[in-house]
Formats: structure tokens, sequence, C-alpha cells
């Protein structure tokens, strides 16, 4: 067996971020995410979701039951968090767009903004970063970028007395731009990534067998 408990890997922190659609891939997984990039701050315990759904139909025969290929029909690959922060971006993103813009010249000011009855495409770029703090030396840093997306789904929203505002969001990668073939990038220092990292012998691992004694 290829065990090694030191490739396992905990998501102990990270943030998602949002700029205007296109927006340039970072340079690496380490480097802070400058203009026009902005965090979109705090998110629940659960942190965010990664989904990627493949839609496929296997064809049919007369001489066999098992399909002779498969016909790929759709692909889905989503991003889904609960925001904590209420805040400009946040509410931009869950709205569709949506600014606030202050009115009036007393102070304080007040700020305004309008709810469009007529749903906009709101297409963004996405980086969703996460660290894995290890020890003092291994610290592996992720990033996720996704050049074009788009919010597909918002959670209901309650204002309570016990419990702050959250902002849950479902963004949905678009088709990529021209020449790009990609929906989205990942980028890392961690070289656990890489085929064939090194494994840990099986006898340096306390590894429960049916022969073992409990």
């Amino acid at each position: 067996m290829a065990i090694n408990s030191a490739l396992v890997r905990v998501p102990g922190t990270g943030e998602v971020s949002i700029a205007p659609a296109d927006t340039p891939e970072p340079p690496d997984a380490t480097s802070p995410l400058a203009a026009p990039w902005t965090g979109l701050g705090l998110t629940t315990s659960d942190g965010t979701t990664l989904n990627r759904k493949v839609e496929r139909e296997g064809t049919e025969h007369w001489q066999q039951l098992t399909p002779a290929r498969y016909i790929y029909k759709s692909l889905e690959f989503t991003v889904a968090a609960v925001f904590q922060e209420t805040k400009g971006e946040v509410l931009s993103a869950y709205f569709g767009g949506m600014k606030f813009a202050a009115v009036g010249t007393g102070t304080p000011k007040n700020y305004r903004a309008e709810i469009s009855a007529v749903p906009r495409g709101d297409v963004r770029a996405l980086c969703i970063d996460w660290t894995d703090t290890v020890s003092d030396t291994e610290i592996y840093s992720h990033r996720l970028w996704l050049p074009r997306a788009e919010v597909s789904e918002t959670q209901d929203t309650q204002f309570s007395r016990v419990a702050e505002n959250r902002w849950g969001m479902t963004f949905a990668a678009l088709a990529p731009p021209k020449g790009k073939t990609f929906v989205a990038v990942w980028l890392t220092n961690d070289p656990a990534v890489l085929m064939g990292a090194p494994a840990v012998a099986t006898g340096l691992l306390d590894v429960i067998s049916e022969d073992t004694p409990t």
C-alpha cells in the first residue's frame, strides 16, 4: 500500500476574492492579491464548497447492454460559500451588480441602491485561496482562479436579533474566453500534487489490520 499520512491536507483558512471579468491570472499561489481584486471577507466555518459535475449519457445498443462510448452533455464547476460581512462587494455580488451611492449633502452620509426588476449578467473573475500550515517549515498555499464566473444561486438571508446577516452564494464558472480551454486554474506550492510524491514506508505508520490485536 502507498500510504503517506504526511500528504493529508487540511485547508485551515482562506478567502474568496472577486475582480472584474478576465482579470489576469495571478503569478502564483502565495503573492497577495492586488487591485482590482477585493476579498469578500469572513465566511461561516463551513468554508468554501467546490463542485464539479459532468453530465454524460451512454450510447444504447441492440447487441449489448453496456455503452460503447459516452456523449458529454454539460459541465458545471461551482464555488459556494456563505459570507458574513455586510459590505458593498458582497451585496453587489448577491444582488447581481447592485451598487450603493451617496445621496444628499448631510452628515453623516446616507446611501441608496436599487435592486433591479430585470436580472442582468454580472460576470466576475474569482479567486479562492486556502492555506494549510502543517508546521513552521511546511506551509502550503493553494489558489483557484476562475477568469469568468457568475452567481448562479443565492440562499435565503434572514434578519434576526440572534444571528449575523449571512449571504450565501454559488458562483458558476462560465465558458472560457477566446483561445482558452479551461474554466479554472489551480496554483500551489505544495509538492504533494505531483504524481509519484514520496511515500512513507508502511512499516513507519500505525496501520491497523485484521490481524492487529486491539
